[in-house]
């Protein structure tokens, strides 16, 4: 995971390992996450204070197995593309469609 945060002039990095079977929703994720910097009286003031998540491409990628069961709107077509027949169906792929929202930030 990569995130900065800046506490006492130091600066610390997380980095975000990439699921290459993940759809990329990383302008979905940093609304998410602006929303907790802007909207701080709505969320919980207790626990880690949350860090910004920083994803690129030359991150390394994650050893996460790929769930089952999405919708296919979720999974990165060029990583479905490449994996077998039998490898797809044994994914579960969910044939429900992914009702995708406008996030809007201001």
């Amino acid at each position: 995971m990569l995130a900065v945060s800046v506490e006492n002039g130091i600066e610390n990095v997380l980095q975000v390992k990439n699921l290459e079977w993940q759809k990329n929703i990383d302008k979905e994720l940093e609304i998410v996450d602006l929303q907790q910097v802007v909207d701080k009286d709505i969320f919980c003031s207790q626990g880690a204070k949350p860090l910004p998540r920083k994803r690129a491409p030359d991150n390394p990628n994650s050893s996460q197995v790929p769930l089952m069961g999405l919708p296919m709107a979720l999974y990165d077509d060029m990583w479905i593309s490449q994996l077998t027949k039998l490898q797809r169906e044994s994914l579960k792929i969910s044939k429900d469609p992914f009702p995708w929202m406008k996030l809007v930030a201001t």
